[in-house]
């Protein structure tokens, strides 16, 4: 269930905290930056494919940061929720920004629309649903390089989400967990289950388009926004060796997995009504 030891005591200098510089500041600022910065002179195909990573606050974050504990050698709740692929080459613009569009599988969608059986739960959203912050305490961009025809192929697969849905099986999966969110108590973890959280193996099934594996440390054939964030960090050698080099960047403001008050998450409806 949790991680193998990746070999290395040595983790991935290519990926750079950011925390200090962008803990107080929007995560559209921080997003931005960092693409420019993993973009810059034309490196990692414009950002199309790259991968985001978010560490929520609201219950079905903390629901889920909770879950990966059992991956984790120290039973600590995992700084992240959430995973989505940036669905083209973003506009870096601010005003451009916050529609920058992504393929994702969210347990509870920003978007308020019920996920599609029929796009196995794949969803399109942007960039501006993850604004907050508070909400979205912790964030990451991760960017494996690619030539500009594999960047192309992960991006018609991932477009493409019933290729492999034997395999792949999104929209039942999705209902296991949310069974889980709504039902406290009376399902087991389903990562003990062998069940994967959709929204990092939408990402891992993206990837197969170039036979590429996201979790080489994972002990067992499941996914977890967790397995992808521990192999960037701990399995940069592997992927190195692969000719698939990955970096990245990250803001760390909630380690401890702090669900958000409901006072707190009352006032920023209010806030948003009135603006």
């Amino acid at each position: 269930m949790s991680m193998r030891f990746s070999g290395t005591d040595q983790a991935n200098v290519q990926i750079a905290d950011w925390t200090d510089k962008y803990e107080a500041k929007e995560n559209l600022e921080f997003f931005g930056d960092a693409l420019a910065a993993a973009t810059k002179d034309g490196a990692a195909n414009g950002g199309l494919m790259a991968i985001g990573l978010l560490g929520q606050r609201d219950l079905p974050g903390v629901t889920l940061r909770w879950a990966q504990s059992v991956l984790r050698w120290d039973l600590r709740p995992s700084l992240w929720s959430h995973v989505f692929l940036f669905n083209d080459r973003p506009k870096l613009d601010p005003d451009e920004l916050a529609r920058a569009p992504l393929l994702e599988v969210p347990l509870h969608a920003r978007t308020g629309l019920f996920p599609r059986p029929e796009r196995n739960a794949v969803e399109e959203g942007n960039l501006g649903l993850y604004r907050d912050r508070d909400v979205d305490a912790n964030a990451a961009l991760l960017v494996i390089q690619m030539t500009e025809n594999e960047a192309e192929q992960v991006a018609d697969r991932a477009r493409n989400p019933n290729l492999d849905r034997l395999r792949y099986n999104l929209w039942e999966t999705l209902g296991v967990w949310e069974t889980y969110l709504w039902s406290v108590g009376v399902r087991p973890n389903p990562l003990r289950e062998g069940f994967p959280i959709c929204a990092s193996a939408f990402v891992e099934y993206a990837y197969e388009a170039i036979r590429l594996d996201l979790s080489p440390g994972a002990s067992e054939r499941n996914s977890a926004p967790e397995h992808l964030w521990t192999a960037a960090k701990w399995w940069h050698p592997t992927f190195a060796e692969f000719q698939h080099p990955i970096s990245g960047y990250f803001v760390k403001r909630d380690p401890g997995c702090a669900v958000l008050d409901t006072e707190d998450i009352a006032k920023k409806q209010a806030a948003g009504a009135e603006s």
